[in-house]
């Protein structure tokens, strides 16, 4: 064997004792090590996990704790608005009766001495007649707000000619416009539109959107009420120049109990709850009701939309309608 052979399996010996020893070492002290600390990580693991544990543990119970606070105040929130509603149904039931007497007994004196004692007597009687024609009609609204809080609102369809029934308000509104000196105007269809809804709960909304343009209208103002038809739909509109609304009152306005802080005089005049009773109306018939106004001192336009005939409602022959629809006020 020469000397270079020598060398190099002597060299691959030392190589491998090189390696066995670098393999020793590591084995030895760097994987113990390793071990080690996989091992202390674990165990900071474990101890992390239960801490987490016991501070979910106590969030668990805090929150527990939370919810049955929360359903006890549902309770207590359930039980006042019981006794709430059962106060409006009262409060409006047995009020309306000893009104009913006030009223029908004023009645009879001014039947009975038409001239009164004199003219004071007179004026008095008929304060007394307006004031519990003004109390029955905010009692009826307690009890339709009472029917809406309790399920009990319900809508009677039927079919009923529109025209007819807005000409019946407007004759019946325009008596309280004259008294302001305010033009009332109905701009009329040029066809018979027949609609299958509650008559009785539509002319609310009617009286509702048209007794509130006059009433917030100056004197000597300007009232146009229209509707037309299109694609099975009724849209009814009533512009004013009354004080108008700030943007932000546009959705508080609907609201029960809300009234407009433009008019402080006015706003003693009811609860604030026919335009959210006019909502709940337009709603159950599945439309909609909103306003516009360019702002204060310009003006208001309530308007509501309705089908003309409900869903799944199929008349044995239904009248033909007129889709064509006059230009509606912008």
């Amino acid at each position: 064997m020469s000397l270079g052979q020598i060398l190099v399996s002597y060299s691959l010996l030392v190589a491998a004792s090189l390696s066995l020893l670098t393999y020793w070492i590591t084995k030895k002290f760097v994987l113990k090590k390793m071990k080690r600390t996989i091992m202390k990580a674990e165990h900071n693991y474990q101890q992390q996990i239960a801490t987490l544990q016991m501070q979910l543990s106590g969030k668990v119970n805090v929150l527990e704790s939370m919810v049955e606070k929360l359903r006890l105040s549902n309770q207590e929130l359930n039980r006042l608005n019981e006794i709430r509603a059962k106060f409006m149904s009262i409060v409006a039931h047995d009020l309306r009766q000893p009104l009913s007497s006030i009223q029908g007994f004023t009645s009879v004196l001014m039947m009975d001495n038409p001239q009164g004692g004199g003219n004071n007597d007179q004026t008095a009687l008929n304060n007394i007649l307006k004031a519990t024609d003004n109390m029955n009609m905010l009692m009826a609204d307690l009890m339709d707000i009472s029917m809406i809080e309790s399920g009990r609102f319900k809508m009677d369809a039927q079919p009923f000619n529109f025209n007819a029934l807005l000409s019946d308000v407007i004759t019946l509104q325009a008596v309280n416009a004259q008294k302001k000196g305010i033009f009332l105007q109905k701009c009329e269809y040029p066809a018979e539109v027949t609609v299958v809804a509650d008559r009785f709960r539509i002319s609310q909304v009617l009286n509702n959107l048209i007794g509130n343009a006059i009433k917030f209208s100056p004197q000597g103002g300007c009232i146009e009420a229209r509707f037309y038809v299109l694609n099975g739909w009724l849209t009814f509109k009533v512009a004013d120049n009354g004080p108008g609304l700030l943007h932000s009152e546009k959705e508080k306005i609907f609201q029960k109990f809300h009234q407009s802080n433009n008019d402080r005089n006015l706003k003693k005049q009811g609860w604030g709850l026919g335009l959210s009773i006019a909502q709940e109306i337009i709603n159950a018939h599945g439309g909609q009701i909103g306003v516009e106004s360019a702002g204060l001192g310009q003006g208001s336009l309530f308007w509501f939309t309705i089908p003309q005939q409900p869903s799944g409602y199929h008349p044995e022959a239904a009248p033909a309608q007129q889709e064509a629809a006059p230009a509606a006020r912008a």
